[in-house]
């Protein structure tokens, strides 16, 4: 409690110094749980910091000096929520693996694999089931915070020390993860272990683990290569691990030239960060093929398959998160909605209570092998 009390006094530094007048500098601050290097803090500098210092230097309303705080400081004390929720920082980037208690509806694109690689669709989808679902951002709302938006990876992908090339060669094998993903893989009969990202290297070595699904950017940032030299795309798709939120009273405060500018700057954000994340995706699958690793690509067969063989998993949540009061139901609709909308070819659609039959219908004669050396970033 000493230790929470002090760190809180320090909001006073961290957040609170804010300027009342337009036109003089401010110090804003964002705080997270990443290492200083991660894609989703360089992104978030670059497309979010930057955006708004460019916006208030073009309309001459002064200049930004940002704080950060990420990796063993703020958040390894208090959290990334809390210390935003505390006042400690403005700005928090929160992963959402760390809070599906209280944001579980932040979670949500996890509970539906196989919809798109695209990572500015499931972006603005994402952004727009916050903006037109009502009681979406309850529990960032409960946290005095606003939501801001959220940040789309780039695809999941299986890293493993020999070739997977369906669901069956899952079953019964050790797979590791980070997030909260056990059911894509627990649902065709895997063994899943979660644990924390840089120890999965560590597991596959002594052979704990045969694979890992992770985010091609994160299988690179791991160098998981000196472990495990197959690398599978899977089609599980780009998701949204991260939500950037701000504290609604500090915001508030805040001159009207930097509210404006922040909410000028959101739309772009969501796009250019999305964008981002999937170049840095095709860059970190380009080095893994460089440096010796053998790369295939599930054919669509195999995707509908192993995306039918899941139970009903968005349809579970939904039912869970509208006992709770929440809107499961309309949140997913809504997003699969979207994702139709923008074109996407669903494996499943997990609006339905169950799998519709879509790969009878739609890959009747392709052949169900692996393709190698497959491009990163087409759904087809």
């Amino acid at each position: 409690m000493l230790a929470r009390n002090a760190l809180t006094a320090l909001a006073v530094v961290l957040a609170t110094t804010v300027s009342s007048h337009a036109g003089e500098d401010v110090r804003l601050s964002v705080v997270s749980a990443l290492p200083k290097k991660h894609h989703a803090v360089e992104i978030f500098r670059t497309r979010f910091q930057d955006a708004i210092a460019a916006r208030l230097a073009k309309a001459e309303a002064g200049e930004i000096a940002w704080d950060e705080h990420h990796e063993r400081t703020l958040a390894h004390f208090v959290g990334t929520l809390e210390a935003v929720e505390d006042e400690l920082a403005l700005f928090g980037i929160v992963a959402v693996k760390h809070e599906v208690k209280r944001l579980p509806m932040q979670h949500m694109t996890f509970r539906m694999p196989f919809t798109t690689e695209e990572c500015a669709v499931v972006a603005n989808a994402y952004r727009h089931v916050h903006e037109t679902v009502a009681g979406m951002s309850a529990g960032i709302e409960k946290a005095r915070q606003s939501f801001v938006a959220g940040m789309a990876s780039d695809g999941y992908n299986i890293i493993a020390v020999h070739k997977i090339s369906n669901a069956g060669e899952v079953r019964g094998r050790a797979i590791g993860m980070s997030d909260r993903i056990e059911c894509w893989i627990g649902g065709v009969d895997g063994q899943t272990l979660r644990l924390p990202a840089d120890t999965i290297g560590a597991r596959l070595e002594d052979g704990s683990l045969v694979a890992a699904v992770l985010p091609t950017t994160e299988i690179g940032r791991l160098a998981l290569k000196l472990q495990a030299d197959h690398y599978t795309r899977t089609g599980f798709g780009a998701q949204v691990p991260f939500v950037v939120t701000v504290n609604t009273r500090l915001f508030e405060a805040l001159p009207e030239a930097i509210r404006a500018a922040v909410h000028d700057a959101v739309p772009g954000f969501v796009t250019e960060a999305a964008n981002d994340y999937c170049a840095a995706g095709e860059a970190a699958l380009e080095a893994l093929r460089s440096q010796g690793v053998r790369t295939a690509k599930l054919l669509k067969s195999r995707r509908f398959q192993w995306a039918e063989a899941l139970p009903p998993l968005a349809q579970q949540w939904a039912k869970a998160q509208d006992e709770a009061g929440n809107p499961g139901t309309d949140a997913v609709a809504t997003y699969m909605k979207q994702l139709r909308e923008a074109g996407v070819t669903l494996a499943r659609d997990w609006s339905a209570a169950s799998a519709t039959g879509q790969l009878e219908r739609e890959v009747i004669g392709e052949e169900a092998a692996v393709e190698p050396h497959a491009a990163h970033g087409a759904d087809g």
